[in-house]
C-alpha cells in the first residue's frame, strides 16, 4: 500500500550514503518535516544528498535516533527521478548495487538501521 514518506539521504563522515525513510500522515506534514530535518542536519554539518517527500510502498521499522553505524546493516538501492520522485528497493545481503549519481534516474546505494518489514 502506498503511503507518503520522507526520504533522506545523507553522507556519513566515512563517505557512505545513509538512508532514512519515515512515513508521514500527508504531503503537507511531510513538507514541514522535510524543511525541519534538512535545516537541522545542515546546521549540524551533515551533508544532505537528498530530502524528498513522495509515495512509497516500502515499509521500514521506525527511525531510531540512537542507532550507531554498526546498526546500519540493511542495504537499499535508491533511484531518484529528476522530476522529484523516488523508488527505494531493499537489497539482499549478497546483492550488488552500482551507484550512478549522475545518471537519470540517479542511483544511490545506501545503508540504514531501518529494517524492511513485510507488506500487509
Amino acid at each position: 500500500m502506498l503511503k507518503i514518506a520522507l526520504l533522506t539521504l545523507t553522507l556519513t563522515a566515512e563517505g557512505e550514503t545513509r538512508l532514512t525513510l519515515s512515513e508521514m500522515a500527508d504531503a503537507e506534514t511531510c513538507a514541514k518535516a522535510r524543511a525541519s530535518v534538512t535545516e537541522i542536519l545542515t546546521q549540524s554539518g551533515v551533508q544532505v544528498l537528498a530530502a524528498l517527500c513522495g509515495p512509497s510502498d516500502l515499509h521500514l521499522t521506525p527511525f531510531d535516533h540512537g542507532a550507531s553505524p554498526k546498526d546500519e546493516r540493511f542495504r537499499y538501492r535508491v533511484a531518484l527521478d529528476p522530476a522529484g520522485g523516488f523508488e527505494v528497493t531493499s537489497l539482499a545481503a549478497d546483492a550488488t548495487c552500482q551507484p550512478a549519481p549522475e545518471a537519470r534516474p540517479a542511483i544511490h546505494c545506501a545503508r540504514s538501521s531501518q529494517e524492511p518489514l513485510a507488506t500487509e
